[in-house]
């Protein structure tokens, strides 16, 4: 068991301090066709990612929301350090939902298309 702690940046920016947490998630390898026959085919594939964050809603001019927002169907190299692993990978920025609860902190739950996320170890300092 561990505990998950991480430090987010996108380029060089640090978005640590606005994101709640963090997630890649591999996509269906599986893919289904259907012949001119009617038959469906099962073909197995190479999986996808998709990474998740919990992004606070911070829309000033230097946050990250803003940034999805303003930079939308761009892509940006994302780097998280995750304790002894950094993982790397180019994400499609979408913008965040806007509102929510009232009296609530404002969180958007936000789903960016992901390459394949490479791991290294984490350089020590």
């Amino acid at each position: 068991m561990r505990l998950i702690t991480a430090t987010i940046k996108v380029g060089t920016v640090d978005y640590t301090e606005e994101i709640q947490d963090f997630s890649y998630d591999p996509t269906s390898a599986i893919v289904e066709v259907t012949d001119v026959s009617g038959k469906v085919h099962k073909l197995a594939g190479e999986s996808g990612y998709n990474l998740t964050l919990n992004v606070f809603q911070n829309f000033a001019a230097s946050g990250f929301a803003r940034k999805c927002f303003d930079d939308e169907g761009k892509t940006a190299e994302i780097t998280i350090v995750d304790g002894p692993i950094t993982w790397t990978s180019t994400i499609t920025l979408v913008a965040p939902k806007i509102g929510g609860a009232t009296k609530q902190v404002g969180i958007s739950p936000v789903v960016f298309g992901s390459t394949r996320p490479v791991p290294a170890e984490t350089p020590a300092g």
